[in-house]
């Protein structure tokens, strides 16, 4: 996919892992104002409730990145200009973020679970881990969900086939973007945490029989740290759907071992 001009950025090409992160954050980061203009009615719906609206943020940054897969490169939309985009992608989006939800109910329940039966914290991060690597897989189901035109069961089949060709890519990959995922969101939760912590407290002295009065400033800030933390979380899994984009479009343009031998 050739483009020509300022920032724009070749979507199925093969690289390296390393790459697509690389890459994908520093696009993201790019384009992160349009993001803001163009998403900013389904961040707020989704920080002030975020079933069903998580569903329209999704189909929104699948509309962006499936421009971007077609084109080469992101495009200065409006809501109104991508509307069709935005609605072509709902139900495939609504898919996506199901499978997200069952990948993380079985991962609770899988590290839960044993936790209940008695076993150690080491057996339950084991298993937590196995289960991880089983269900690796979905994840390139999900960026067929999200970037293909393909059928759903196509999805699934080729995901998995893809998946299996270049695991230890994908969990290279994974692995280093769900480390950088979870330092931003941590420190985005920052302020959150520290209004929970105050809060406990403040609960611990009334219940001690101590009369605790929290100031309204607090609960302004309160409200504040539960912005910024949402916002942070969703912007953060935005910029990583960049480099998952461009983790896709690299398995999908891989060239076999065969072709490279005969070429």
């Amino acid at each position: 996919m050739e483009t020509t001009g300022d920032n724009l950025i070749q979507v199925k090409k093969e690289r390296s892992y390393i790459s697509c992160l690389v890459n994908g954050w520093s696009y993201g980061f790019k384009h992160l104002g349009m993001l803001l203009r163009y998403a900013w009615p389904s961040l707020v719906l989704t920080v002030i409730m975020p079933i069903p609206f998580v569903f329209l943020f999704a189909a929104q940054v699948d509309a962006i990145l499936r421009k971007l897969t077609e084109l080469g490169y992101l495009p200065n939309a409006t809501i109104k200009t991508m509307r069709r985009d935005i609605e072509r992608c709902a139900n495939r989006s609504a898919i996506k973020v199901l499978i997200y939800m069952l990948w993380i109910a079985v991962s609770l329940i899988s590290f839960y679970l044993p936790l209940f039966l008695g076993l150690g914290i080491w057996w339950c991060l084991l298993i937590f881990f196995f289960c991880g690597l089983l269900f690796l897989p979905f994840s390139v189901v999900i960026m067929q969900v999200s970037y293909s035109d393909i059928s759903i069961k196509e999805c699934i089949s080729s995901g998995f086939k893809m998946s299996y060709r270049n695991y230890g890519k994908l969990f290279a990959f994974e692995f280093l973007s769900d480390i950088l995922v979870s330092i931003i969101i941590i420190m985005g939760g920052i302020p959150l945490l520290i209004s929970q912590l105050i809060s406990f407290q403040a609960y611990r002295s009334i219940m001690m029989g101590d009369a605790t009065d929290l100031p309204l400033t607090f609960f302004l800030y309160a409200l504040l740290a539960a912005i910024i933390s949402f916002t942070v979380l969703f912007v953060s899994l935005f910029l990583l759907s960049f480099s998952r984009c461009l983790m896709w479009g690299s398995l999908v343009n891989e060239v076999p071992a065969e072709s490279d031998a005969n070429s």
